[in-house]
């Protein structure tokens, strides 16, 4: 007589509950896989099928798994959120501190700006232009341009060619842009340039525009380039041959004279 192998059973001392309905009417279904490692039911009340592993508890479902998963994977992502983009208690505790030392800084700053110092002053006045507070900016960067100082002469430039924290006036810009320019300011050459050949703070002037364009490119100014060529396009051989004898002395001026500091 040929032995029918009987799919293993759970100790006697389990009790086998369904897993959906809590009903202990259940019986080992016939679709038990014979794996030691769980057996398969049928629940007698609501006519579902669950698996009992061997020590009587039931195996998650692949859906358990998956939001059990989920779960911790909002876990894992909140926590990196919080360490990358959040402030934890160090970085409060640091901040006052940080804040001291710039306020500590600002007001000596003031101080020596206060007393002339044309750097402080174009620092001071440059902290406030990046704030956008234009018209605290603008007579600290006036004082430090009076005293000579390139790098606050081009930013005075800027906000009398956009009207920032004063009146909109080209020749002054044109004004402070050749001031810096002859000081070998690389950016203010190139703003110098494109103030003569569009003729802002006076007729168009090619061969002016041509003559800062070629000294600002040939400091690697890539706009400065791409406009000097843009416009010897339209100029006559006459204008691009005079206008390239005067760039030549002129920028043999710059590079000799005490003043030159070519700043981008």
């Amino acid at each position: 007589m040929n032995m029918i192998p009987s799919s293993p059973t759970l100790p006697e001392s389990v009790d086998v509950k369904c897993k959906y309905c809590g009903s202990t009417q259940v019986r080992q279904s016939h679709k038990s896989s014979g794996n030691s490692a769980w057996t398969t039911y049928r629940c007698q009340s609501c006519k579902r099928h669950f698996r009992v592993g061997a020590a009587g508890k039931s195996i998650w479902s692949n859906k358990q798994f998956l939001t059990a998963g989920a779960a911790l994977l909002v876990l894992i992502l909140a926590g990196l959120s919080w360490t990358l983009l959040g402030r934890g208690p160090a970085d409060v505790a640091v901040q006052p501190r940080i804040d001291q030392i710039k306020q500590s800084a600002q007001i000596k700053n003031q101080d020596a700006a206060k007393k002339g110092d044309a750097q402080a002053q174009y620092e001071l006045g440059w902290t406030y232009w990046r704030d956008a507070d234009y018209q605290k900016a603008f007579p600290w960067i006036k004082a430090a341009a009076d005293h000579g100082h390139s790098e606050a002469g081009y930013l005075l430039g800027m906000a009398y060619l956009n009207g920032r924290g004063t009146l909109q006036n080209y020749r002054a810009a044109l004004e402070q842009f050749t001031k810096a320019a002859e000081q070998g300011h690389l950016e203010a050459e190139y703003r110098l340039g494109i103030l003569y050949r569009d003729g802002l703070a006076s007729a168009p002037d090619k061969e002016s525009a041509y003559l800062w364009l070629n000294i600002a490119a040939a400091g690697g100014h890539e706009e400065a380039l791409m406009y000097r060529d843009k416009l010897a396009a339209v100029m006559t051989t006459e204008e691009i041959t005079r206008a390239q004898e005067i760039s030549t002395q002129t920028h043999a001026k710059l590079t000799n004279s005490p003043a030159a500091n070519r700043q981008p």
